[in-house]
């Protein structure tokens, strides 16, 4: 690849990663709590695999969440990632059902080697997404019903999320050893509007109620991994993390309003209460996982993955009833033969998984799981160690008792892999 074309693609790359941190949204209901939905499972390529990243190592690949991965990189090389996600759900409730859609940027990331030793890698990944938009009704039939007051539309909408920048470097302890540590910058914000409409008096002022909460700090994570030669194509790799509790900023703008409608379709807005707080420290919970993966000569691998954040620990956004989240997550591959030379198929990598997680939500004492099937197709470009692939998930989360809401949810990613020796002198134009 020519320099000229290799700086042009990184110029693109960078300007769609700043879109991207302004774009994220996914339309869920259990995005109004907390921070959000985190159900970011990784690239193209995990997230085909159940989300498994802890003990993989794939020298044409980049996986983030285990920065002792990094090491795996082969020399004078470079590797981008980039994707692009779509999500559908049907969220179902004794009320009813809705079929909400969106598509979105998923991720940009890169690494290379800095030395034999040394390798980095940087991206920009989604934390957590917020996006709602539904209306709760009161009338005759409620119970809440006050003839005084008439019948009642309570709009509730929300948007934005947090997205994660993260620097890391792994060393090469030994052959067989690796460390790594990303240092992470999490920063967004979370918009959330609740209105009033008096549907009986539609002169009346209507309360209504915005709140910005807006959140930015650092946090550290570290892994490793041990890779163990079984047989002569046989490997097993152990990996493990650890994510460091840190202080987060945290800042809200809230402002409490009364609104009147005039015929002609325009409002006047009546402030009721506004202030802003300053910033303030708040603690970000600390998390561990473990996982390993099995490799046949590249052509069979099979791994799992134990993760746990402890978020009863947490008090971020004034949160104070938050439960520890644990996933269990386990995924494959499947490539025909690697090493093929003459005919394409052999080469098409075949992915599938599962996972389950506690989430850190508890509704009216029901806990929210998850539960996913995943899937995928690797496409290699040309003979080159760049790819293309498709990932598939599909899952089930909630429940319909007690007024809750039971979404199921499918997400569909296309990611690119590009790899190059872009540190290669050649000898020859």
């Amino acid at each position: 690849m020519h320099n000229k074309n290799k700086i042009f693609i990184f110029l693109i790359l960078l300007s769609v990663s700043t879109f991207m941190a302004q774009s994220q949204s996914f339309n869920s209901p259990y995005s109004t709590f907390g921070l959000g939905d985190l159900t970011f499972k990784g690239f193209g390529r995990n997230m085909a695999m159940g989300g498994i990243s802890l003990g993989v190592r794939n020298s044409q690949s980049i996986d983030f969440a285990n920065p002792a991965s990094y090491t795996i990189r082969d020399s004078l090389s470079l590797v981008f990632d980039i994707g692009l996600v779509g999500n559908v759900s049907r969220i179902s409730s004794e009320e009813g059902e809705n079929t909400p859609f969106d598509v979105n940027f998923s991720h940009l990331a890169f690494s290379f080697p800095i030395s034999k030793k040394f390798t980095f890698g940087a991206g920009l990944v989604p934390y957590s997404l917020s996006n709602y938009n539904f209306i709760y009704s009161v009338d005759e039939n409620d119970d809440t019903y006050n003839p005084e007051v008439g019948r009642l539309d309570y709009l509730f909408k929300g948007e934005g999320g947090l997205s994660q920048l993260f620097f890391g470097m792994g060393f090469e302890i030994t052959k067989n050893l690796s460390l790594g540590v990303n240092v992470n910058y999490i920063f967004g914000n979370l918009q959330k509007v609740q209105t009033v409409t008096l549907l009986e008096s539609p002169n009346a002022h209507h309360p209504k109620v915005d709140i910005q909460q807006i959140v930015n700090g650092f946090n550290f994570n570290t892994g490793l991994q041990y890779t163990a030669h079984l047989k002569e194509d046989l490997d097993l790799v152990i990996g493990g993390t650890y994510g460091l509790s840190s202080n987060i900023n945290e800042k809200t703008e809230f402002l409490a309003s009364n609104i009147l409608f005039s015929p002609s379709g325009g409002q006047s807005i009546d402030t009721l209460s506004s202030y802003t707080t300053g910033k303030e420290k708040k603690q970000f919970p600390s998390s561990y996982g473990v996982g390993f993966t099995i490799n046949k000569a590249n052509k069979i691998i099979i791994g799992a993955d134990y993760k746990r954040t402890n978020w009863a620990n947490s008090n971020i956004l004034g949160l104070d009833s938050l439960e520890n989240s644990q996933s269990f997550l386990i995924g494959g591959e499947y490539t025909p033969n690697p090493r093929e030379l003459k005919a394409y198929f052999p080469r098409i990598h075949f992915r599938a998984g599962a996972y389950y997680t506690n989430s850190f939500l508890k509704v009216n004492d029901y806990r929210i799981n998850d539960f996913g099937i995943t899937f995928g197709v690797g496409f290699p470009i040309g003979f080159s160690r760049s790819s293309f692939n498709l990932a598939f998930d599909y899952g089930k989360r909630g429940t319909k008792n007690d007024n809750l809401i039971l979404e199921n949810h499918g997400s569909i990613v296309f990611s690119l892999t590009l790899y190059d020796f872009w540190f290669m002198k050649r000898k020859f134009d």
